[in-house]
């Protein structure tokens, strides 16, 4: 992903910078590849377990190095945007979308034409994956002391496609090249498999019930990170009061990011919500396993705008489709 600018500034001038960040480059590349043979292993167990068929559709692996006078999460959240846009306007194989240049054509093709009917979930999938990650990885951002955290999550997207995600981050003081600062180091390696038969079972119900159990988590981390913001400057406060100021800031950063990935999650997952909702108000399932409803599909058309439509389509099919239709 790259280097922030203060790093990237300090090894332009310094030759022992360059090498000390060469042999970060070395390790970073061996972390990367065993986060990467755990993933094949979690790809193996999910589809196997579940006797899906999958192809790889794209994935890749990432280096990224901070300096905490420069924490930011602008480069991975520009990567999700990216991946998250090509995927909606159908652009891939393509750079935007890493690795899949290299997917199967029949992959590609399967792709093409089961997602088509899941575009409407884009907006939600993509503030699902940047909370996922952010919330991973802001757990490094006031480390104090040397650390080495690894995170595996996978998460099921939409239309067949399934996130496998592993990161692990090392965070340590180097008063060589900064004085009482922090250079974090953190791998992220994706793969997102496409599954025809995942996509035809997981639907709108599981992909809220998925996305409700995200909110929940990130909803510990903002507690977590204040008690920890508390923890750390108390003792900040008694040992070392010079950091107390840039210590909290960081600490207000990372709570305003969690802050801000939850909103936007819960505003993607209040819309579907207010969908299934009014449909439920509509359709009505008998003990006979008949289906009562006071709007029939063409006036479905009537009630919702064309993104809720097609939500409202599918969550239909979905829940009351097995049942006979008594308008």
């Amino acid at each position: 992903m790259g280097k922030s600018k203060t790093i990237e500034q300090k090894m332009k001038d310094d030759q022992k910078f360059r090498e000390y960040m060469n042999q970060l480059d070395q390790d970073s590349k061996k972390e990367e590849k065993k986060i990467f043979t755990k993933i094949k292993e979690n790809i193996t167990s999910h589809y196997d377990g579940n006797g899906w068929d999958h192809a790889r559709f794209f994935g890749n692996r990432n280096s990224d190095y901070q300096n905490y006078d420069d924490w930011s999460l602008a480069r991975i959240n520009n990567m999700v945007d990216m991946i998250g846009n090509a995927l909606s306007d159908g652009n891939f194989p393509s750079k935007e979308v890493p690795g899949s240049e290299d997917a199967e054509e029949s992959t590609v093709d399967d792709a093409k034409d089961f997602l088509g009917a899941f575009q409407g979930d884009y907006s939600l999938i993509i503030k699902r994956v940047k909370a996922i990650i952010s919330g991973v990885l802001t757990q490094f951002a006031t480390a104090s002391k040397t650390s080495r955290k690894t995170t595996f999550k996978d998460m099921p997207l939409s239309g067949g496609l399934h996130l496998f995600f592993g990161s692990t981050g090392e965070v340590f003081t180097n008063n060589t090249f900064f004085t009482n600062q922090y250079i974090g180091s953190f791998q992220i390696v994706f793969e997102v498999m496409m599954s025809v038969d995942e996509g035809q079972a997981i639907g709108v119900q599981q992909i809220l019930a998925t996305t409700e159990q995200e909110l929940s988590i990130l909803k510990d981390l903002i507690l977590e990170a204040r008690k920890a913001s508390a923890e750390s400057l108390k003792k900040i406060l008694k040992e070392e009061p010079e950091k107390y100021v840039a210590t909290k800031a960081t600490y207000d950063l990372i709570l305003a990011d969690l802050k801000k990935d939850r909103a936007e999650v819960m505003l993607e997952y209040d819309k579907y919500n207010q969908v299934t909702a009014a449909v439920d108000n509509l359709y009505t399932k008998t003990a006979s396993n008949k289906v009562v409803t006071s709007a029939p599909e063409d006036d479905l058309k009537n009630i919702f705008s064309e993104w809720e439509f097609g939500i409202a389509s599918r969550y239909i099919n979905e829940k009351y489709n097995d049942a006979a239709l008594i308008d």
